[in-house]
């Protein structure tokens, strides 16, 4: 047997995987280029030290992206589509930090191809939770 069947075949509930992405500057100006979300807080390390941060904060939807990767390409893998995606920012990061991505499955509904994962997003460079998320993602 080859293709999606075999992919489906080896995800359990409580499987665990994980990967590391980091912040680099150019990911920080490719999402500004794509979006235009020039807040202040998000291109201006002096505003955002005027409201208590050391740095600008990288715009948390990053890590969104880091998301989509994680799935599209690391687990499950290709041959996925998001269903959804529910995520709380927990705190803030910025460019240079190290996120890591840990995964576990929750759920695997065979009839219908669906896997759902909760995500804990770990900011490794300040050492706190940078967010946590809720994902289905369905087989194709």
């Amino acid at each position: 047997m080859s293709g999606p069947e075999v992919a489906l075949r080896g995800i359990v509930e409580g499987h665990r995987t994980n990967r590391s992405y980091r912040i680099t500057p150019a990911v920080h100006a490719h999402f500004l280029a794509a979006f235009g979300d020039a807040n202040a807080l998000h291109v201006d390390d002096a505003a955002a030290r005027a409201h208590g941060f050391p740095e600008k904060v990288a715009h948390g939807m990053i890590l969104a992206g880091f998301i989509s990767h994680f799935v599209g390409m690391h687990f499950p893998g290709e041959r996925t589509l998001l269903h959804s995606v529910h995520t709380q920012l927990k705190s803030p990061s910025h460019v240079g930090d190290e996120i890591e991505i840990a995964a576990t499955v929750t759920q695997v509904v065979e009839a219908v191809r669906v896997v759902a994962m909760d995500l804990v997003l770990t900011n490794v460079t300040r050492g706190r939770v940078a967010a946590r998320a809720k994902v289905q993602v369905g087989l194709l």
